[in-house]
């Protein structure tokens, strides 16, 4: 399947990543609906797989390592993927305030809902991901067919969840009690940017082109966005301290989360928006490389992807649709054949003929 995506080009595995997240935020929404001894479980299964695929990666025999983990020059041409560096940038920034957007169970909790609501809401947000998700991402396959312009567009101007999550919790999180409106927003946000995060992977793993440069960029970058999210607490108070109060830390109470809602409220937006909004900016400026990255589609008209002739003698001209269609031919014998009958016949053409 890995080599199939990069020979069949970036459209290929667009639902398949969109799926895979959504498959991965669902089974998460899920397993934090069951408590904290399902949290506990996750953590603790989740290093025993990275531990079980390490050693097995050490203990795999020196043809297949060899085979699958070839030297590469990627660090030595990290400086020519620019949109690799942007979107990991945007996504690392995003991260350094995820200690503060992150917390859709606290600001449900004071809102009113139970815990038994809570594991429902997850619940549900878990099936409607996954159905948004793939309706969204089989459209932008379909899309894709033409070229990476809407995956271009879908990556570069996507706003990120953080920016809907804290402006849902500051508009909505105490203007009615028990609010389905903010429950409704927060899915929505929830939507949003885990599309975004998918996007932001595909189009890694399209721009870098190699598929060794993809496994080395992708497990390289979401290093750095961890250890971004890792930090986080740290750097969204530090962003806070000049207004006396802390999303981390509660000011009246050492040592304590802040309970006090408009406090709340107001320092976690003015800790995630400015890092956000730049996050949103870095994201924005891969528009400019993206095309000129992106090997692995047809080209456009009589160019390659590249940018030169696929043919010394051709050219692109424009036809339009009713000449097409005004159009007859002659079978074999001399006779003119119905109209029905070429539209079935280019059709058969074009469906065998992939240009």
């Amino acid at each position: 399947n890995f080599n199939e995506d990069f020979h069949g080009g970036f459209q290929v595995g667009t639902r398949r990543v969109a799926m895979i997240e959504s498959c991965r935020q669902a089974v998460s929404g899920l397993l934090q609906a069951l408590g904290r001894e399902a949290l506990g479980c996750q953590s603790f299964v989740l290093s025993f797989i990275v531990l079980l695929l390490i050693i097995m990666v050490l203990l795999a025999p020196s043809c297949y390592s060899s085979y699958v983990l070839p030297r590469t020059n990627f660090w030595h041409e990290l400086r020519d993927h620019k949109v690799y560096i942007l979107l990991i940038a945007s996504l690392s920034i995003n991260g350094l305030g995820t200690s503060c957007w992150n917390n859709v169970d606290r600001w449900l909790s004071i809102n009113g809902w139970g815990p038994q609501e809570i594991a429902i809401i997850k619940v549900t947000q878990a099936g409607v991901l996954i159905v948004c998700l793939f309706a969204m991402f089989f459209c932008l396959h379909y899309m894709s067919v033409w070229g990476p312009w809407a995956m271009r567009d879908l990556v570069c101007f996507l706003p990120p969840g953080s920016l809907l999550y804290t402006l849902a919790f500051w508009e909505l999180g105490n203007l009615h009690y028990r609010s389905y409106l903010f429950v409704a927003m927060v899915t929505f946000a929830l939507i949003i940017d885990t599309a975004r995060f998918a996007a932001f992977f595909t189009a890694i793993l399209t721009t870098l082109a190699n598929k060794w440069y993809a496994l080395t960029g992708a497990f390289a970058g979401f290093a750095v966005m961890k250890a971004c999210e890792a930090v986080s607490p740290f750097v969204v108070h530090l962003i806070t301290m000049p207004w006396g109060m802390s999303p981390i830390y509660s000011g009246s109470i050492e040592n304590s989360p802040e309970t006090h809602l408009p406090t709340l409220q107001l320092a976690t937006l003015l800790a995630a928006w400015p890092l956000a909004l730049l996050s949103y900016a870095v994201q924005m400026m891969a528009w400019k490389y993206f095309n000129k990255e992106v090997l692995t589609y047809k080209g456009h008209g009589n160019l390659m992807p590249d940018g030169t002739k696929g043919w010394a003698a051709s050219e692109t001209a424009f036809v339009s649709s009713r000449v097409i269609s005004g159009l007859r031919r002659m079978d074999n014998t001399g006779a003119l054949v119905e109209e029905s009958d070429v539209g079935s016949s280019y059709s058969t053409e074009s469906d065998n003929d992939e240009d």
